[in-house]
């Protein structure tokens, strides 16, 4: 009796056992690092899980003080599936946008692609960039650093940032024409009095 339990503990013990062992196997297979890059130095600031469930890197690759901007795709694995360079310089945040594509950001550069990575535009802007979020009127705010302060910019969905709103221009072009205009009229009407003074 007592070989019979002690038998059926070490069965009960050994299939435990082998759960574990099932369950840390299961979970170290989805563990992996990979290193990405050659003769360089390159560097990655950024990461997103893509919509597809891989993962884009974005940073810089290059030798000593001359980098240019890098993004790495990889797979769910992290087997790298592209890499493109977008010009010297170095990003520093990567957000998937809402359309699909990828907005990068770093230094003073802000460069939008489509979903395949084809740059549709690249802004030059007068701070450098540490941080962006895609906002939910399709633009983006950016955060880093301008003249030695917190820096916080709100731009468009192209990457631009109006420094007033279109129809302030407009606006301030009927005052200064209506205060011209009036000016222009005030004097001729004042003229024209002092000629009727003096006969």
């Amino acid at each position: 009796m007592l070989s019979k339990r002690l038998f059926l503990s070490s069965v009960v013990l050994l299939v435990l056992a082998s759960f574990l062992f099932v369950d840390s196997v299961d979970a170290s297979s989805m563990m992996w690092s990979r290193t990405y890059g050659g003769a360089g130095q390159e560097v990655a600031y950024a990461v997103v899980e893509t919509s597809d469930g891989g993962y884009a890197l974005a940073g810089y690759t290059g030798f000593w003080s001359i980098t240019d901007v890098w993004v790495v795709k990889t797979d769910k694995y992290g087997n790298m599936e592209w890499n493109q360079k977008y010009g010297e310089g170095v990003a520093r945040a990567l957000v998937e946008s809402s359309d699909g594509g990828y907005t990068l950001a770093g230094n003073n550069r802000l460069i939008k692609t489509d979903a395949y990575w084809n740059m549709e535009w690249n802004r030059t802007i007068g701070g450098s960039i540490r941080s962006l979020v895609e906002t939910s009127d399709g633009g983006y705010a950016i955060a880093g650093t301008k003249n030695d302060d917190f820096w916080l910019a709100k731009t468009d969905e192209y990457g631009v940032i109006p420094e007033f709103p279109s129809w302030a221009s407009l606006l301030i072009v009927v005052v200064v024409v209506v205060v011209v205009a009036f000016v222009y009229r005030y004097n001729l009407k004042k003229q024209s009095r002092r000629r009727f003074d003096v006969i």
